[in-house]
């Protein structure tokens, strides 16, 4: 697929200035800016993945399970905690079947998308029932994006987890088929120039404050995507650890050329899993 990735530019304010970026409008205050970031939309080819088996977490930071998840679509607007909390408990049992060095996995976040027809030329401001896809190359939490996370999703809950090794994944995967509108592409984490692609973001929200991390463009990156993905596809990848060493899976939404579907639906779930 030829597409475009949007990558961060290399701007001369984040030698002095740490990234930031807000989702809320802050054109009532006097000079503020909802983000120093400038975006650097780049022509990148899009491989279709030809054997789902080769991707290992711990290697290229994603990997992709086949299995049957129930998701109430007719109750999800509706019914959300009680439709919430089943599909948490089966993402759960199949990540502890598939990973059992884990010793505790907890969902925390349970993200709808769906694309308006306007999407990407006009993005609306904050919507609580879905999300717009996300286009911008990143990974939802840096190492201490993950920490902040635990202590805003797990208050109280201190003295269990601050001294234990921990992953945050994220499971994706489309509501409903076909789904070739706005896929979403992994980066292979082995083609990642630590040292020099990656970028700390502060990501300010209206409830708190976490960090992420965002890329910036190297020619090296490879990107894959699962063509005609269905909803017992699984996109399994890490936006962080604990120790800040293990393998991420960079992700973007990407426009399609090709799609003939409707617009994109998305679910994904976000999970805290203990070693």
């Amino acid at each position: 697929m030829e597409t475009r990735i949007r990558y961060m530019a290399r701007s001369p304010i984040l030698q002095t200035e740490k990234a930031f970026s807000t989702d809320f409008p802050v054109d009532h205050v006097d000079d503020a800016r909802s983000t120093n970031l400038v975006a650097d939309d780049r022509p990148v080819t899009v491989h279709a993945i030809q054997d789902p088996n080769q991707w290992e977490l711990d290697t290229h930071g994603f990997c992709i399970l086949r299995a049957e998840v129930h998701l109430d679509l007719d109750r999800i607007d509706t019914h959300r905690r009680e439709v919430e909390n089943a599909f948490w408990y089966d993402i759960e049992a199949i990540l502890h079947e598939k990973f059992p060095r884990y010793s505790r996995i907890e969902a925390y976040d349970l993200t709808v998308r769906r694309r308006d027809l306007d999407f990407p030329q006009r993005v609306r401001q904050y919507d609580p029932s879905h999300e717009q896809p996300a286009e911008i190359a990143h990974s939802d939490t840096s190492q201490r994006g993950g920490f902040l996370v635990l202590q805003h999703c797990f208050p109280g809950q201190d003295d269990y987890w601050k001294h234990k090794d921990f992953d945050i994944i994220n499971v994706w995967r489309p509501l409903r088929r076909p789904t070739d509108d706005w896929p979403l592409a992994l980066c292979d984490y082995t083609t990642i120039d630590q040292e020099n692609d990656l970028l700390l973001n502060d990501a300010i929200r209206r409830d708190t404050i976490s960090e992420n991390s965002l890329m910036h463009f190297n020619a090296a990156h490879k990107w894959y995507y699962l063509k005609d993905q269905g909803i017992n596809d699984l996109l399994v990848f890490r936006n962080s650890d604990s120790g800040g060493k293990r393998a991420r899976g960079f992700h973007a939404a990407v426009w399609n050329p090709k799609a003939t579907g409707p617009p994109r639906e998305s679910v994904e779930v976000r999970l805290v899993a203990f070693y």
